[in-house]
């Protein structure tokens, strides 16, 4: 017996895996990953005063040099306690890996399905 789809119910059912899979594999990480941003971020703001910094950082170094933000940053963060600076470092992994798991998502989204126009090549 010879089954054949039609290239429009092939399309449909195809996406619908797709989103399938999306909601199964790829957003659970997503929201882990966005719960431990917020966490972090949470515990940032009440060891640091954002306004403070930013104050300091505006009123030492724009009046010399905009360059000279980055020393000063560079000196803060020297400056600070070990687990503001591990805040600081954790923070800034979990942004990279949330932003590149993001960014894999939607390429891998996008590619796979018929949305793309370069869905043909794969």
């Amino acid at each position: 017996m010879n089954l054949t789809l039609s290239p429009s119910i092939k399309k449909i059912i195809m996406r619908r895996v797709r989103v399938i899979w999306f909601t199964r594999r790829v957003l659970p990480l997503l929201a882990l990953e966005t719960l431990v941003v917020m966490l972090v971020v949470r515990q940032l703001a009440e060891s640091i005063f954002f306004n403070q910094v930013l104050q300091n950082a505006i009123v030492h170094t724009f009046s010399r040099s905009p360059i000279m933000i980055i020393d000063f940053f560079f000196r803060a963060f020297l400056g600070a306690e070990s687990t503001v600076q591990l805040l600081v470092a954790g923070s800034l992994l979990a942004a990279l890996l949330f932003a590149r798991d993001t960014l894999r998502a939607i390429r891998a989204f996008t590619l796979k399905s018929n949305f793309s126009p370069l869905s043909h090549v794969i």
